[in-house]
């Protein structure tokens, strides 16, 4: 949030509503002893859809630089928007790309510099690789 310029007292209050949470466990409709959330988003948060969105965003800006210093290259040519092609849904991001192992390689740093700067991390174990017009054996190397 900071990149993208808000101010030390929005900070704080972001901040401080992550930070002063608490949770209950419920077992055969019996509260436990409660406990206090101390970071990241809490499922059912109404403010998680905002913060995936300004993350996105960031996102959206770290490709768009890495297409601009010719790390990643757009993969059909736009013409309404030089932006690099990303869709967001929730918490699932699909990032369209040409199918080259240094743009690939450049995505995977993106992505781990990414997960450090904002805190949350990407499962690579759960992204997959969807291979458009592309023969199978290029596409086992670049999964």
């Amino acid at each position: 949030m900071q990149h993208l310029g808000f101010d030390e007292k929005w900070l704080h209050w972001i901040n401080s509503i992550f930070s002063s949470g608490t949770s209950t466990v419920l077992l055969n409709s019996v509260p436990g002893k409660t406990f206090h959330c101390r970071r990241c988003i809490r499922q059912g948060d109404p403010l998680s859809p905002l913060l995936y969105v300004l993350a996105a965003d960031l996102l959206q800006s770290a490709l768009n630089v890495a297409k601009n210093n010719g790390l990643l290259s757009l993969p059909i040519p736009l013409n309404h928007s030089q932006d690099f092609p990303i869709l967001q849904y929730a918490d699932d991001t699909l990032i369209i790309m040409e199918a080259k192992l240094d743009q690939l390689a450049a995505l995977q740093d993106i992505l781990r510099l990414f997960s450090l700067f904002i805190d949350l991390k990407v499962n690579f174990s759960k992204s997959m690789l969807v291979p458009i017009n592309l023969a199978s054996e290029n596409a086992l190397l670049l999964a």
